[in-house]
Order: structure tokens, then sequence, then C-alpha cells
């Protein structure tokens, strides 16, 4: 679910910059941390680079269970667990002047300043994978706060932002389905 979300952030967000900037060219692109520098030192030049620097399990406002009715009996089924991400944008121009990738920032914090709630209606592609809607905010870090992050991401500061993507559910749709069979099972018997 998380790399579904990903996917469709980061498509909304190139082709919002496109449309903005004529480019041709994908402005932003997903890339772990430690891949910045080793293995993608080639294809990272000139771009932002989307990356995951956290995942964050939400509480639940309810119990952890929900009870279904079957028939004449209830069965449990777990909520699923509610998830945030923390993605970082950072610049990465090497060939370019460094006041290009602050253009590209720029264009990703106006792109999440006109679209920070994302829903099945204004992003049709939530649809197959049935999310209702993902919501995105900016984090302000404090100075220390983004030394810890970079110090821990053991690379030497870039300008960036990191905004909070919120309300992921993972279930495990599997165990549910093979429970109702079971107990589709058992009354068949019955």
């Amino acid at each position: 679910m998380f790399e579904f979300c990903l996917r469709a952030l980061l498509n909304e967000l190139n082709a919002y910059i496109n449309a903005k900037t004529g480019l041709a060219e994908e402005p932003v692109i997903y890339a772990n941390p430690s891949e910045y520098i080793t293995s993608l030192a080639g294809q990272t030049d000139n771009k932002v680079v989307m990356s995951v620097v956290d995942i964050w399990q939400e509480g639940l406002t309810s119990g952890a269970k929900e009870y279904i009715p079957q028939g004449n009996k209830y069965i449990s089924k777990n909520q699923p667990l509610i998830f945030s991400l923390y993605i970082l944008f950072a610049t990465y121009f090497q060939t370019k002047p460094a006041l290009a990738g602050l253009s590209y920032l720029s264009s990703v914090i106006a792109f999440f300043q006109h679209k920070n709630h994302f829903t099945q209606q204004n992003t049709p592609l939530l649809q197959q994978k049935g999310l209702d809607n993902i919501s995105v905010s900016l984090v302000n870090l404090t100075y220390q706060e983004k030394s810890a992050l970079w110090t821990g991401l053991g690379m030497a500061y870039r300008p960036s932002v990191v905004y909070k993507v919120g309300m992921i559910a993972i279930a495990d749709m599997s165990m549910n389905n093979i429970e109702v069979q079971a107990i589709k099972d058992i009354y068949v018997r019955i």
C-alpha cells in the first residue's frame, strides 16, 4: 500500500510540474537516501529526490477489533492499522545551477499547497486499491531536527522539505477472506 501511495503522489506531482514548466522529463524521482550517491549518481543529477524517512503508526480512535454479524453469531475482525509516511523532497543538482533546484523544490511546495487532499474523485488512481483519501501536510522541522535528519542519513545537508502523508490503512485482506471462508464452511456443515 505504501508503494502504491508513493507512486500515485509521484505521478501527480510530476504531471503538475511538467504542465507548469513544459519539461518532458520527470523532475522528481523516488530513491532511498542511501542510493543518492552510490547507485543513482547519474540518474539523480538535476532532480528533486523523494524519499521516505519515517513511517509512523497513528493511534486508533476506537477498539482494535470490529465485530461483524455472521448469521446468528458475530466474528471479530482486526481493524486496519493506520500509518503516516514522512517524505523528504531534496534537491540534487550537479550540472545545473543550484537555483534550478530551488525552482523545482518550489514547484513541489506549490503542488502540495494546491492539492493537499487526495480523494477518489480528484485522484481516480486511488480507486484501484480502495483508498478513500490521503492527506499531505508540510512538516516544519527545527534546525536541530534537520541536522539530526541529515546526520542520520549520513549525508551533507541539501535544500529540502518534509511532508507527512497520512491515513494510509493497512489490512491483511487475505486473512479476513480466510476467516470468512472458514465461517461459511462451518455453516455449510451445520
